[in-house]
């Protein structure tokens, strides 16, 4: 899928926040970015289809924040992250996956990982999670998210 090209200003002269989603399923993609774009400030500017794909589209894109699933071919969500948070200093990275995540938060924030979502949860915390890592908090299951 092609890149959307404008970020510019939204309502009430809000900048939109550009959000890379990064997912191996389209389906998945198609999810995130239907949720996504639930709130009109926010803006999909790529869809990457795999780690490499995502690090190459933050190059060149440079988006606020990049969601990024944590299993994917060509560099997994925790490389993809690490490479992104070296070239994109500040892309804030949210990472979701299917699986049981717990045992690697503390990897993830080691690399600069600013939060987690299950895709059990999508629904009811992506929009959240975003608001949360926007504003310098961070978006962990077994962290207060006050």
């Amino acid at each position: 899928m092609m890149p959307d090209a404008e970020a510019g200003q939204g309502l009430r002269g809000r900048v939109n926040k550009r959000i890379l989603v990064a997912d191996d399923h389209g389906t998945a993609r198609r999810s995130l970015r239907t949720l996504i774009t639930r709130r009109q400030d926010w803006h999909v500017c790529a869809e990457a289809v795999d780690g490499l794909d995502a690090v190459e589209k933050a190059k060149s894109m440079s988006p606020d924040v990049a969601v990024l699933d944590l299993a994917m071919g060509g560099l997994n969500g925790v490389q993809a992250a690490a490479a992104i948070r070296e070239t994109c200093p500040t892309t804030i990275i949210l990472t979701i996956s299917l699986y049981d995540a717990e045992p690697l938060f503390g990897r993830l924030q080691t690399v600069g990982v600013r939060g987690f979502v299950s895709k059990n949860n999508l629904v009811a915390e992506l929009l959240p999670a975003i608001d949360a890592v926007l504003t310098g908090r961070s978006w962990f299951p077994s962290q207060p998210h006050a």
